[in-house]
């Protein structure tokens, strides 16, 4: 059976636990298997680091890079450097993409699952572009876990999820085609920081802003909380014209023990400050193709607005509280 032969999964990270980055046990072997299931027909390759016990994992091909290490972003308040992925994650998302020669392909992190093959139908669902604001051949589906529109109780730009995309080749190829990240200076840290107001960009928002900048150099944020109208408007415009964001479980995806059951994310808190995939259909629908209608209720609405009323917009106060004492 060869339904899905037209699209490369690259499995990318880690197989075994590795210093700062702990790991589901058997949870690679649990992806590979996941992908033979609801995607029978579909190439796997593996991209991953050196020396990794590969034994019984069941792939078609094998990229094995150089582990480029943790890059720094930033420092703790005693000084010491605050390490990250970022360089990891590019590389072996980079490495498994150039070896794809299907016309589709999926980014899936090697601690992540699948549930379902949803994504597959829902990437051709909205067929209508805004034109003004297409930087990619056909839309790309992601996930809207961590794909945030409230941080620390305020609206945020750009704040895309990078854990999963499925779409053409060639455009996730456009995401994840980055320059590795120099580690930061401690003084290039500290400007950074006077910037933001002491909330750097976050990862996510780092990894999006750098692919959009590829097409528009003109695009900034200054930190997590740059979120001046005209910068909240452009980001939802790349969102309407590119995207496709959606829950995990209409993906088909499944995050695996550390983003589910206890974790922060996965908590109402967490969950109301994200994205809803209703929310994306507003903007398909105001940006793209105005007869289109959001599968929601009013009811769903009243109960999101009730949640934020709750978990997300009280926590204004403590951000304007800590920018007091960072400011003095």
């Amino acid at each position: 059976m060869n339904r899905f032969k037209d699209i490369t999964v690259v499995v990318q990270g880690p197989v075994q636990t590795l210093k700062g980055r702990e790991q589901e046990e058997g949870i690679t072997q649990k992806c590979l298997s996941s992908v033979r299931t609801h995607l029978p027909g579909a190439h796997i390759i593996l991209s991953t680091w050196p020396e990794q016990d590969l034994a019984g994992l069941d792939y078609d091909e094998l990229v094995v890079s150089d582990d480029p290490g943790p890059n720094i972003r930033n420092f703790h308040s005693d000084g010491r450097p605050q390490y990250y992925n970022n360089n990891r994650q590019i590389v072996s998302t980079l490495a498994g993409l150039k070896q794809v020669s299907t016309p589709y392909a999926i980014k899936l992190r090697s601690d992540n699952y699948l549930t379902g093959n949803g994504f597959v139908e829902l990437q051709s669902r909205y067929p209508e572009r805004c034109g003004s604001h297409s930087i990619f051949r056909e839309r790309v589906v992601t996930s809207n876990v961590f794909t945030r529109r409230y941080a620390k109780g305020f609206r945020v730009a750009f704040h895309l999820s990078d854990f999963f995309y499925y779409g053409l080749t060639e455009d996730l190829l456009a995401i994840w085609d980055l320059k590795l990240l120099d580690d930061v200076k401690p003084d290039e840290a500290a400007r950074a920081q006077a910037r933001a107001n002491g909330f750097i960009v976050d990862c996510t928002q780092m990894f999006w802003l750098r692919t959009l900048q590829k097409f528009d150099a003109s695009i900034q944020l200054d930190g997590l909380l740059d979120n001046a109208p005209d910068k909240l408007k452009l980001s939802d415009l790349y969102y309407a014209d590119n995207l496709i964001i959606a829950p995990p479980g209409m993906l088909g995806l499944h995050l695996g023990e550390k983003f589910s059951g206890n974790a922060r994310i996965a908590r109402p808190k967490g969950r109301c400050a994200q994205w809803q995939f209703f929310e994306w259909q507003d903007l398909y629908r105001r940006h793209c193709d105005p007869a289109f209608r959001p599968d929601t209720t009013l009811r769903q609405r009243l109960a999101l607005q009730l949640a934020r009323l709750i978990y997300v917009y009280p926590t204004r106060l403590e951000t304007h509280l800590k920018l007091i004492r960072l400011s003095n």
